[in-house]
């Protein structure tokens, strides 16, 4: 029988409850804060002893004044501080989400889809640059995106809690979008335009994820964690959507075994509406979950052995 489909609405609230619950998951969260606070420290520190002399002398040869000088100075030391302390923000932020969204589905025990990705690559220069790609389009391209919308749609916010819900509800889909590319482009070998069409068949479900993942992420303070919980729930999203397949292609193949005895499945390809996971045999009796990493490769089949007698049909009289 068919499961029920989890209500997408959940999964941003199901992100809170797997990341409280799960400790091992705490630093992915935690080192990007430390992380960033030591870059802004050593930014503000080199600013104030490199720039703001060569600041201040600039301003006193064109003649303003000492206090004047000394204050703008300072005011433009922090800004450009800031300004370096964001550009790290934006370059690294993109891979300590895709760092902890990977996390998460090793928790599932699907590592070996991470795994069976990254060998894919057939040279390092290859991964490195497609790795750089990524980063620039969600540090760029998406933000701006979000940026956007967020400002355009923001007289919704005139309408009491309607204008709210509709605001979310329409920049869910950036929202979602952004969250799950990463498993789209570097998991499912899918270029970013087949990721966008993909995005916009499921429109709906994406919307619906996404207008409560920016519901919490305009709460005040907790933003800063709804941030992460949201990675985590989108991966659980992306995770139960595997072991659904996962689960038809045991039924199925189980129906093709009593027909013809074949131990191998074909999974859905990428472009159809079906959830779908990278192809691999099925391994008959045994779970799947004993090899949840690429190195652990099953054993091929094998057919019966010599010792075993394969069933004969009883010859026919005449």
């Amino acid at each position: 029988m068919p499961r029920t489909r989890t209500p997408r609405t959940l999964y941003p609230f199901k992100g809170i409850v797997y990341l409280v619950s799960n400790p091992s998951l705490w630093p992915r969260v935690i080192l990007p804060f430390i992380v960033l606070l030591i870059i802004t420290i050593v930014l503000l520190v080199l600013a104030f002893m490199y720039l703001m002399p060569s600041q201040v002398d600039f301003f006193t040869r064109h003649s303003w004044p000492s206090w004047l000088a000394y204050t703008v100075s300072v005011l433009l030391t922090l800004l450009e501080a800031a300004l370096g302390s964001l550009i790290s923000y934006l370059a690294l932020m993109p891979l300590w989400e895709d760092a902890l969204f990977d996390a998460v589905l090793r928790t599932r025990k699907l590592g070996y889809i991470i795994e069976a990705a990254h060998g894919d690559y057939r040279t390092c220069l290859n991964g490195l640059m497609g790795g750089v790609y990524i980063i620039l389009f969600q540090s760029v391209v998406l933000l701006f995106f979000q940026i956007v919308s967020l400002i355009v749609l923001l007289p919704l916010h005139v309408v009491p809690v309607v204008g709210t819900i509709v605001y979310c509800y329409l920049n869910g889909w950036v929202m979602t979008f952004s969250k799950r590319i990463h498993y789209d482009v570097e998991l499912r070998k899918m270029s970013v335009n087949q990721s966008r069409k993909y995005a916009w068949r499921h429109r709906s479900e994406f919307c619906e994820f996404g207008a409560v993942a920016v519901f919490l992420e305009m709460t005040p303070v907790l933003n800063i964690l709804f941030f992460w919980t949201n990675v985590v729930g989108a991966a659980l999203w992306v995770a139960d959507e595997i072991e659904e397949a996962r689960r038809q292609d045991r039924v199925a193949s189980s129906s093709a075994q009593n027909q013809s005895g074949s131990h191998y499945v074909t999974f859905h390809p990428y472009d159809s509406p079906q959830a779908s996971l990278p192809s691999e045999p099925l391994l008959g009796a045994r779970a799947y979950d004993n090899y949840s990493v690429a190195s652990e490769q099953p054993p091929p089949y094998q057919g019966p052995s010599q010792g075993q007698q394969q069933y004969q049909p009883a010859p026919v009289r005449k």
